[in-house]
């Protein structure tokens, strides 16, 4: 996952307060409010994009809500733990949890029973940021540009191999779009994380890598890495030079990873509005918005009825990337 070293210091279950301050919370009179902390469940473990996303709004919920942030570490399977407890919370908007592309629409294709059916157990309060991967190989490696690199994956079916960060994880699923997309026979080699596999790349252990993209730009940074291209619908304004997919050579090909904020299936709508209201001007804050910028994030608000549209378009994109490559992760 997405790490950026000093941006936040991250503990399991610590509750963000914010500075105490006189003004009232910014809602609208007669809309909901807490009564008490909101929970906020991260399910991952500390330091990754979800992780900074959610501290960064617990802190200022008390401004904006007039509770604290309760950040709660729960990892495990994918994030799917996570997800499971929010949707089994009770549905009085005291517990959301941070969602990605990867928790709600990829993980119910790979994972027998996530304990969740993500347009049934869960309430989308809203989208907040998202990001690119990008595609990378060995700087001094032969593989020179995507159409390069396509045509050695055809000409010797299963040879090329390449890293993710894991079975699953948003890489993994972007390579996958790669071969679905481009007809390629390659051979996936996941690791525990992105150092790792990007340790291998450089190495010379496999021919190509599909990351976050702040992870592959530190590299290209440092002369060890090439990235061929972003995953995005247009160029990345840190790698300006790097191509879309599409404009490297694959119509068609796009793909973002992006973050939320989801609550249990039965949350009523004004209270469900209410949190994603709250959410939504925080992250659009200056001084958050920066800080998600220097994670490598994008601000990318998507309201309650946008967010669910995107999760009928992802459910159906990724689930037939994964029943195509036949992925299940035990």
């Amino acid at each position: 996952m997405l790490t950026r070293r000093g941006l936040l210091a991250t503990t399991m279950a610590t509750p963000i307060l914010a500075t105490p301050i006189l003004a009232t919370p910014a809602l609208a009179q007669g809309e909901w409010r807490p009564d008490k902390p909101i929970r906020v469940i991260v399910p991952y473990t500390p330091g990754a994009i979800n992780d900074i996303l959610a501290r960064l709004v617990a802190e200022k919920m008390q401004e904006v809500l007039g509770q604290p942030g309760l950040v709660e570490n729960r990892p495990g399977a994918s994030g799917s733990l996570g997800i499971a407890a929010a949707a089994q919370a009770a549905p009085d908007g005291h517990t959301i949890a941070v969602c990605n592309t990867a928790n709600l629409c990829m993980n119910p294709f790979l994972f027998a029973n996530t304990g969740y059916d993500p347009q049934k157990d869960l309430s989308p309060i809203c989208v907040s940021v998202r990001l690119m991967n990008a595609l990378a190989v060995r700087a001094d490696g032969p593989i020179r540009d995507l159409r390069d690199l396509i045509a050695r994956a055809k000409a010797a079916p299963g040879q090329l191999s390449y890293a993710s960060s894991g079975a699953g994880s948003s890489p993994h699923l972007a390579a996958e779009l790669l071969k679905h997309q481009a007809g390629l026979e390659v051979v996936h080699v996941p690791y525990r994380g992105s150092s790792p596999g990007m340790i291998d790349l450089i190495g010379g252990r496999v021919d190509f890598s599909i990351d976050n993209l702040p992870n592959v730009l530190a590299q290209v940074e440092s002369g060890k890495v090439r990235a061929l291209a972003v995953t995005g619908g247009e160029r990345d304004p840190t790698m300006p030079s790097v191509p879309t997919f599409q404009e490297a050579g694959l119509p068609g090909y796009e793909m973002y990873v992006w973050f939320g904020f989801v609550g249990p299936g039965t949350l009523p709508p004004r209270i469900r509005d209410a949190l994603g209201a709250g959410i939504t001007r925080i992250v659009q804050g200056e001084e958050t918005r920066e800080k998600l910028r220097r994670a490598g994030a994008t601000l990318w608000p998507q309201d309650s009825a946008r967010f669910s549209s995107l999760l009928g378009t992802e459910l159906t994109k990724w689930g037939t990337v994964i029943r195509s490559a036949g992925l299940k992760v035990e």
